[in-house]
C-alpha cells in the first residue's frame, strides 16, 4: 500500500506541474481561457489525489504499523470511526487532507463554470495547490515508513535510510490525542478546512481580475456565492471549536483567546466585513477598493492562521508542535502579500468608485463604521498574536498578552459593533429617512427598556450586563418589528418571506450575533460557582440547587483508559432533577487524563460539574459546580449565523447574478482573444 499511496500522490503532483506549464505557456501567448486539456488534467489530478487519500485511510483503519503516521495516531483499541478521523489528527495527515480540500474546491469551481474561468485565476489557485501538495510530498509526508537499522534502532523515512535497514511493523501506537476524540472536534477540522479552501477561490479570482481588468466591476456578483459558502463553513468551524472547548477542556469556558483560536478569528472578522461591504457595491456601486482588499486579506489571514497553527511559533492546546514547514509557509505568505499589495497599488486608480461621505448617520455610514470596528478588533487580535513574537525577536524573552488584554480591548469595540448592528435596520439610505427613525424605534426602545428594568430587578445590577441586555433586546425587537411591519401588508406573508429570504437571512445572522452576546452575558456576568471536597452523602449548595455526592466508580469502558466517575444527584425544591456523572478518563500509558463534565442543559442555562480530584482509598472527591445561565444561546446563535447565511445563499437572485456575470465575463474573454488573433 505504501507504493500505491505515495505513487498516486507523486503522479498527481507531477500532473499539477504539467498543468502549470501549459497554463504559463498559454499566458505567454496571451490566451486567458482555460484549455480543455488543463480542465481534464485538473480532474485527473483530483482523482489521483483522492485515491491516495483513500489508500492512507485504508492504512489507518487496517493499522499498518509499518507507516510512521499510523504509529503516531492509531491504537488497536480505537473504534473505526476514530481511525478514519485520525487522518486529520496529526500534522502530516492534516496537511495532506488540507491539500486535498484545496484540490476539491478547484475541481468544483472549474466544473461549476462561474468562477475560476480564466488562466490567471487558475494559475494563482494552482500555485496554492502545488505549494501545499509539495509540503506534504517533501516535508511532512504521511507515507513515511518505520525502518529498523542494523544496530536495532528505529528511524522514519520514505525509503531505506541505510544499508541493511528493514521496514519495521512491530510498534503499536499511542493513538489519537484524547482531547481530539470528542465528536465536535472530529467534524471541526474538515468543516474549517472547507471554509479555508473556499476562501482560496475568491482570492485567486480577485488576483486574476486585477491582472486582466482591474476595475472591480461585476466581480462581487460572481464571487458572492463562494464567499457565503466559505463564511458559513468558517463560522460553523469556529462555533464547533468553541463548543468543544466548553465541553472537553474541563474549565467550563468557551473562548480562551488561545493563539490558534484568535488566529482563526481574524479571517472571520475580515470576511464578515466583506459580506457587508459587498452588499453596498452591488446596491450602490461603491467600496470597490475596500472589497478587493478584504477578499485578498481574508485568505492571506487564513495562511497566517495556518502558520500559527502549524509552525509551533506560539504555545497552544490546539497547535501542532514545531515543524520544518514554518519557513516555507512564511515565505509563501510574504510572496502572496507582496503580490496582492503590488496589484492593488497598480489598479488603485482604476478601482475608484467615486463615493463621497455625505452623512454621519445614513446606512452607508453605518456600514463604514461596521467595517472600521471589525478592522479594529482584527488589529487588536493581530497585535496580541505578534507581540510575543516581537518580544522574543527584540528582547530575547517571550512575553504573552493574557486574556485581560483581549477582554479590555475587544469588549468595548464589540459592544459598539453590536449596537450599530441593532439600529442599522432602522436607518434608511437617505437623509429623509431620519425623520421616520423615531417612530420606527419607539416600540423596540420600550421593549428593551422594560426588559432591562426587569433584568435589573431579578437578574443583575452590573451596568455592563444591563447595558449588554439592553442592546440585545433592542436589536431583537428591531428585527422582529421590522419583519412584522414588512410582511403585514402582504397578502401572502410566508411567500413574501421566502421570496425575500436573502434579506431575512441577514436578519437571522444579526439575530445569531445577538443571541451569542446574550450567552456571553450569562457566562461572564451572571454565572455562579462553588468548589468543595466531598465524601458520600455530602451536599453542597449553589443558588437554588443542592449537589449531593453519592459514590465514586472506576471502570474500564475501553482498554485504552480508566474511567473514573463521581455519581452526583442534583436537587431542587426537595426533588432530584438530574443525575450527573462528572469524571476523568485516565490514559495511563500516556500519562494524561481528560476531564468529563457532568451537565444538566436547558435553554435557561447549564448546571456544569467537574471532578477536579479524587482519592479512591479515602473515598473523597473534589467537585466544582458552576451555574451558567443563558450559555446555550451561544450555540443557538451559531446555528442562526449559518442558517441565515444559507438562506441568503439559496436566494435565486444570488445565483442568477453570479451566473449572469460569469457568462458576460466569458463573452468578454472570447472577444479579447478573437481581437488578439
Amino acid at each position: 500500500m505504501f507504493y500505491a499511496g505515495l505513487g498516486t500522490f507523486a503522479v498527481a503532483a507531477l500532473l499539477m506541474l504539467v498543468s502549470l506549464g501549459i497554463t504559463i505557456r498559454q499566458l505567454l501567448r496571451k490566451q486567458t481561457e482555460i484549455s480543455t486539456v488543463v480542465r481534464r488534467l485538473t480532474n485527473l489530478v483530483f482523482g489521483l489525489h483522492t485515491l491516495s487519500i483513500l489508500i492512507l485511510l485504508y492504512m489507518l483503519v487496517k493499522q499498518d504499523y509499518a507507516n510512521a503516521y499510523v504509529v503516531g495516531v492509531i491504537n488497536p483499541a480505537m473504534p473505526t470511526y476514530l481511525k478514519v478521523t485520525a487522518l486529520w489528527g496529526g500534522q502530516a495527515g492534516s496537511l495532506f487532507f488540507w491539500s486535498w480540500i484545496i484540490n476539491l474546491c478547484m475541481v468544483v469551481a472549474l466544473n461549476r463554470r462561474h468562477i475560476l474561468q480564466d488562466n490567471w485565476s487558475y494559475l494563482f489557485a494552482l500555485l496554492n495547490l502545488i505549494f501545499f501538495s509539495g509540503i506534504s510530498l517533501f516535508v511532512e509526508n504521511p507515507f513515511r515508513q518505520v525502518w529498523q537499522l542494523a544496530d536495532a534502532s528505529l528511524s522514519e523515512s520514505l525509503f531505506s535510510p541505510a544499508v541493511g535497514a528493514q521496514v519495521y511493523a512491530g510498534l503499536i501506537g499511542f493513538g489519537l490525542n484524547p482531547l481530539l476524540r470528542h465528536w465536535g472536534m472530529i467534524i471541526h477540522p474538515p468543516i474549517l478546512y472547507i471554509g479555508f479552501g473556499a476562501f482560496m477561490l475568491p482570492f485567486a479570482e480577485a488576483l486574476g481580475h486585477l491582472v486582466i481588468k482591474g476595475n472591480g466591476e461585476d466581480l462581487i456578483a460572481r464571487l458572492r456565492p463562494w464567499l457565503l459558502i466559505a463564511w458559513i463553513f468558517l463560522t460553523a468551524g469556529i462555533a464547533l471549536g468553541s463548543w468543544w472547548s466548553y465541553d472537553v477542556l474541563g474549565w467550563g469556558g468557551y473562548w480562551a483567546w488561545d493563539p490558534v483560536e484568535t488566529s482563526s478569528l481574524l479571517p472571520w472578522l475580515i470576511s464578515t466585513g466583506l459580506l457587508h461591504s459587498m452588499f453596498l457595491q452591488q446596491k450602490r456601486a461603491i467600496f470597490k477598493r475596500i472589497n478587493l482588499v478584504l477578499i485578498l486579506l481574508s485568505y492571506l489571514l487564513i495562511i497566517f492562521s495556518i502558520l500559527m497553527t502549524r509552525a509551533g511559533l506560539l504555545s497552544s492546546v490546539h497547535a501542532f508542535g514545531e515543524s520544518a514547514i514554518s519557513r516555507p509557509l512564511m515565505i509563501f505568505l510574504i510572496v502572496f502579500c507582496a503580490l496582492s499589495l503590488g496589484l492593488i497599488i497598480w489598479r488603485w486608480k482604476k478601482l475608484d468608485s467615486g463615493w463621497e461621505f455625505k452623512s454621519y448617520f445614513s446606512r452607508d455610514a453605518l456600514f463604514l463604521y461596521t467595517l472600521v470596528l471589525l478592522g479594529a478588533i482584527a488589529l487588536v487580535c493581530l497585535w496580541g498574536l505578534l507581540y510575543p513574537l516581537a518580544s522574543t525577536a527584540f528582547g530575547g524573552m517571550e512575553i504573552t498578552l493574557d486574556r485581560g488584554y483581549y477582554d479590555r480591548s475587544v469588549t468595548p469595540l464589540f459592544m459598539l459593533l453590536v449596537f450599530l448592528m441593532a439600529v442599522c435596520p432602522l436607518v434608511g439610505w437617505s437623509l429623509g429617512s431620519l425623520k421616520k427613525l423615531g417612530k420606527k424605534a419607539l416600540i423596540p426602545t420600550i421593549i428593551s427598556v422594560a426588559g432591562t428594568a426587569a433584568a435589573y430587578i431579578r437578574v443583575s445590577r452590573s451596568w455592563v450586563a444591563l447595558l449588554s441586555i439592553f442592546i440585545v433586546l433592542l436589536g431583537l425587537a428591531v428585527l422582529v418589528t421590522q419583519t412584522v411591519s414588512e410582511l403585514r401588508g402582504s397578502g401572502q406573508p410566508l411567500m413574501r418571506f421566502w421570496q425575500m429570504r436573502s434579506r431575512y437571512g441577514a436578519y437571522l445572522v444579526h439575530a445569531g450575533i445577538l443571541l451569542i452576546v446574550l450567552g456571553i452575558v450569562g457566562v461572564e456576568g451572571l454565572s455562579q460557582n462553588i468548589q468543595g471536597t466531598m465524601i458520600p452523602g455530602d451536599k453542597m449548595p449553589l443558588d437554588n440547587y443542592l449537589v449531593e455526592f453519592v459514590e465514586l466508580q472506576e471502570r474500564y469502558d475501553n482498554p485504552e483508559y480508566l474511567s473514573v466517575r463521581a455519581q452526583i444527584n442534583l436537587w431542587r425544591d426537595d426533588k432530584i432533577v438530574a443525575q450527573l456523572e462528572p469524571g476523568q478518563d485516565i490514559y495511563e500509558n500516556r500519562g494524561q487524563y481528560v476531564s468529563i463534565p457532568g451537565k444538566r442543559s436547558t435553554l435557561a442555562g447549564d448546571f456544569y460539574t467537574l471532578m477536579l480530584g479524587y482519592d479512591l482509598t479515602m473515598g473523597y472527591v473534589v467537585i466544582q459546580a458552576t451555574l451558567n445561565p443563558l450559555v446555550n444561546f451561544m450555540w443557538l446563535g451559531g446555528i442562526f449565523l449559518c442558517l441565515g447565511a444559507a438562506f441568503s445563499l439559496s436566494s435565486p437572485v444570488v445565483r442568477e447574478q453570479a451566473l449572469r456575470r460569469s457568462d458576460e465575463d466569458l463573452d468578454e474573454t472570447e472577444e479579447r482573444e478573437s481581437d488578439a488573433a
